[in-house]
């Protein structure tokens, strides 16, 4: 059974994680190969402060929103 809530932390956990890494320039957000529309239409780099909030409400396919942060790592060297 899907835990929205359960989700919701979970996601919120993660992008504490890549905010205090302090090597990602933006987050990401992937969606599974066969996720609903919604999810895909949210596919992409976003400024740290204009990241929607995972997972998403709308989401319809029966396993719910699947779709993660991923950490924008696009500086080079130590």
């Amino acid at each position: 059974m899907y835990d929205f809530a359960k989700k919701q932390k979970e996601q919120k956990t993660a992008l504490q994680k890549i905010r205090a890494g302090r090597i990602a320039t933006k987050v990401r957000i992937l969606a599974a190969r066969d996720s609903c529309p919604l999810c895909k239409s949210f596919e992409g780099a976003y400024e740290f402060d204009d990241v929607p909030e995972l997972p998403h409400e709308g989401c319809s396919h029966p396993d719910g929103c699947r779709c993660f942060y991923a950490p924008v790592l696009d500086r080079f060297g130590p």
